[in-house]
């Protein structure tokens, strides 16, 4: 443990878990007294019939406006078109239903009507992060996947003319409520689900492995990774167990804790975001393919405190590099770039545009350039 650091207190935030998303909401209503209400979700929970229809259902008379059809990645162009709809809708509270790209656009929506955007170019303004005015519009975010983006005042939002995914921060942003509530997972695709879930021990892995690491997200990821293996082991094999599905929902919470506190993450996350944004990869199945050899490149630097990660999995004698690479397998989810369909000719292209991330330089093993991450990508197509 470092004896030397600084701690940041997470932004302020509630997270309702175990309750019911219909009584949860309508408590959250009544305390704020919202009565126009943008709801904002993606377009395959939002049939008849659907998951989107009981929290629709549940906003009652409130729910003046809703937008659907947000894309992977969060692309400026759908941003823009939510934060024309909050604006013109007058909006008191905003609730997002969805995974992470819903969340994020969402919280990118938030900054951009409190500083006035009303063309993707403006979110340039907002992502530099200077002078900008806070967001003020409640928010209220029901997950339904295990990216646990709800819990940080990061937004990745991807710029359609590089393209790239780029990384908007303020506190501001992240959401004022979390619903945990593990029935709004059920409808949520097993890949999606469980490569999400990966994304979530990637979380812990790398706080814990973080150059800048602090007292309690060592606690907090170390736990998060003793829930999150068996928990989705579980829910693979009874996908209807609901108390399950809360573990894992509950482990993705944890294990996100380091993030929204500024402890810094490494290249699995970084080299994640372009393979996002440039490649097209689900953010999830970014951590299934990079992460295990992002640890072994790690290993010469970092070796004992992976030894402290393989433990908290269940088994101090197989490399943590190796059981994630097993459990990913035992998932069913793609473990090769080749097998997410990224070209091998795309390779040098992805690894310059890494470079631009933020958490290339605070990766545990210095990355000196596109030379030493695109043996990363060779290794992993």
């Amino acid at each position: 443990m470092s004896q030397i650091g600084r701690y940041t207190p997470a932004p302020s935030q509630e997270v309702i878990y175990g309750k019911p998303v219909a009584e949860a909401l309508g408590e959250e209503i009544e305390r704020r007294k919202a009565s126009r209400i943008v709801f904002i979700t993606n377009t395959s929970l939002n049939h008849p019939g659907g998951l989107g229809e009981i929290v629709k259902a549940s906003l009652g008379g409130s729910c003046v406006a809703e937008v659907t059809g947000i894309r992977a990645h969060s692309p400026r162009e759908d941003v823009v078109r939510m934060t024309a709809t909050l604006r013109d809708s007058d909006a008191d509270m905003v609730v997002a239903f969805g995974g992470g790209s819903v969340c994020d656009a969402t919280k990118a929506a938030c900054l951009a009507l409190a500083n006035g955007i009303k063309v993707s170019e403006d979110i340039d303004r907002i992502r530099v992060g200077q002078n900008v005015t806070p967001a003020t519009l409640p928010y209220v975010s029901i997950p339904t996947t295990l990216s646990a983006g709800e819990y940080t005042a990061y937004a990745g939002v991807t710029d359609e003319r590089i393209p790239r995914k780029e990384v908007l921060w303020d506190m501001s942003i992240a959401p004022d409520v979390v619903i945990l509530d593990a029935a709004m997972t059920v409808a949520t695709p097993p890949r999606l689900f469980f490569g999400t879930g990966i994304r979530a021990v990637d979380h812990a892995v790398e706080t814990w492995c973080s150059i800048n690491v602090t007292p309690l997200t060592e606690a907090s990821s170390l736990h998060a990774l003793r829930i999150l293996p068996r928990a989705l082991a579980l829910a693979k094999s009874n996908p209807d167990d609901l108390d399950n599905r809360l573990n894992c929902l509950i482990g993705a919470w944890l294990s996100v804790q380091g993030v929204s506190t500024g402890v810094d993450l490494g290249a699995s996350h970084g080299i994640g975001h372009i393979l996002g944004g440039t490649a097209g990869m689900p953010h999830g199945e970014t951590s299934c393919v990079m992460l295990p050899h992002v640890l072994r490149y790690n290993a010469s630097v970092n070796g004992e405190r992976q030894a402290t990660l393989a433990a908290a999995m269940g088994d101090a004698n197989t490399a943590a590099a190796d059981q994630i690479q097993t459990l990913v397998s035992d998932l069913d989810l793609p473990g090769r770039l080749r097998d997410c369909a990224v070209p091998r000719e795309l390779l040098p292209t992805l690894a310059e545009e890494s470079m631009h991330d933020m958490w290339i330089p605070t990766n545990p093993r210095p990355i000196n350039g596109p030379q030493d991450v695109l043996p990363l990508l060779e290794a992993a197509w």
